[in-house]
């Protein structure tokens, strides 16, 4: 008899886990399903950017207004940027988390999230200095940028955002780290042709 309740605890246990694992690949598939959807979108809305005649008016995404293009070619990241850092737009796409606009002299500094599928900034930790960014306003006008500092801060270090020179171009991209406890920082600097 007590080897029948032992046995039937363990099946119990057993059909448990087993349901665990299930709801837990149900819910990675349709995150991981969600960010492909996501990056078909992105690739898209790019496209039309680019195609798009020169302009200073945003250009409407979502809720919100698309402000330029953030292009790193060594991980191959292509994102629209869009104007204001909210949860349903960090959700989308990259973000202008402070600073003027894209190309503008001044600190830029931009958020996006560290996806584990490696979408958005999720492989920014593959970069290294000297890497290049590139920076596309709505007029086409396309800024190399340089990275010059990579380095993990608080969440909470508002210094990060501050303009260093008023004269030049500066960017800063912002992503989180180590369970949300730190941000990832990479700073970078207009390279003069």
């Amino acid at each position: 008899m007590k080897n029948n309740k032992k046995l039937i605890g363990y099946k119990i246990f057993l059909i448990l886990l087993i349901i665990i694992a299930i709801v837990i690949i149900v819910l990675i598939a349709k995150k991981y399903i969600g960010n492909q959807i996501n990056e078909q979108k992105n690739d898209e809305i790019v496209e039309q950017v680019k195609q798009h005649e020169k302009t200073s008016e945003p250009i409407k995404y979502g809720n919100d207004s698309i402000i330029g293009i953030i292009s790193i070619p060594k991980i191959k990241l292509e994102y629209p940027i869009l104007d204001k850092t909210t949860k349903e737009n960090m959700r989308i796409s990259i973000t202008r988390f402070s600073g003027g606009n894209v190309n503008e002299n001044g600190n830029l500094a931009l958020a996006g999230h560290n996806n584990y599928d490696g979408t958005m900034f999720g492989k920014n930790k593959q970069l290294v200095l000297g890497d290049k960014i590139y920076l596309t306003d709505l007029q086409k006008n396309t800024v190399e940028y340089e990275i010059n500092s990579i380095f993990k801060t608080d969440p909470n270090d508002v210094s990060i955002l501050e303009t260093r020179d008023e004269d030049i171009k500066e960017l800063t991209l912002i992503t989180c780290t180590n369970g949300n406890k730190e941000r990832l920082i990479i700073k970078a600097e207009e390279v003069k042709k």
